[in-house]
């Protein structure tokens, strides 16, 4: 559906209804991020290294570059020397 025949169709209910449903159940990326860092952690864990989920959130705020490269050189020398 194109978003001209949404607009005309979806009343100002519906909509503040969906919002409502994305915060329970996040729709797009940000969902598919925190599934990603699920595995990724699953996957470090598995090899015995000590990370939290949080740990392998993908930052895209620019923020904690230099932070993020720190806890990864650690995380794959973790995963290196075992």
């Amino acid at each position: 559906m194109t978003l001209s025949k949404l607009e005309e169709s979806m009343t100002a209910r519906e909509f503040y209804l969906w919002i409502g449903f994305d915060k329970l159940s996040p729709i797009g990326d940000e969902r598919s991020d925190i599934q990603a860092a699920q595995v990724a952690a699953a996957i470090y864990q598995s090899k015995g290294a000590k990370v939290a989920l949080s740990e392998c959130l993908l930052d895209f705020s620019g923020k904690q570059k230099n932070e993020n490269i720190q806890t990864l050189e650690s995380l794959f020398g973790q995963l290196i020397s075992r």
